[in-house]
């Protein structure tokens, strides 16, 4: 079975319900697949190709929809006689849009999604602004193990950042 006929009917679903639209989506799942052959070198090895292609998938369909949105955003420019310029009108709704982003409630699910320890190890260096040196104290862990947890934490933090950020803002636009 290729990865294409693996994936494919998986992807259409996916950027389906993503975008609304089935023949978009099946634009945009042809585009996947456009990029993995061109990549297909590169994948022979990769760890992970259900998840490079789901990946692709995610930011074609997040890059369809911002240009869905700008489009829009310029035809109501053009139907509506506002004042300023297009560019004034697409800055003003995305201060809008920004507005209604609670950073602090975005961070606390980050944190929240973090196991006790990895909140411990944050709650230490980013919270109280300790050392390495009194982390490691506390812990009773040498500081090269201790710099390692904290280099996994960060990943960590990264990974749930972007999925908390798709999941309540990217694909809820």
């Amino acid at each position: 079975m290729t990865l294409c006929e693996r994936y494919h009917s998986k992807i259409l679903k996916y950027l389906y319900y993503s975008i609304g639209n089935i023949e978009d989506a099946k634009d945009l799942t042809q585009e996947v697949f456009v990029i993995v052959y061109n990549h297909i070198e590169e994948l022979q090895n990769h760890e992970n190709i259900g998840g490079f292609i789901y990946q692709t998938a995610k930011y074609l369909a997040a890059n369809f929809k911002r240009k869905a949105l700008k489009k829009t955003l310029n035809e109501t420019s053009i139907n509506m006689e506002v004042g300023g310029t297009e560019s004034d009108l697409y800055e003003k709704l995305m201060m809008i849009y920004d507005s209604k982003i609670d950073e602090s409630q975005y961070v606390d699910n980050v944190i929240l999604m973090l196991s006790e320890e990895k909140q411990q190890l944050y709650r230490f260096y980013y919270i109280e602004n300790k050392t390495y040196k009194e982390i490691a104290k506390i812990l009773n862990v040498n500081q090269a193990s201790l710099r390692m947890k904290y280099v996994r934490l960060r990943r960590e933090i990264k990974k749930l950042t972007h999925y908390i950020a798709k999941e309540k803002f990217v694909a809820n636009d």
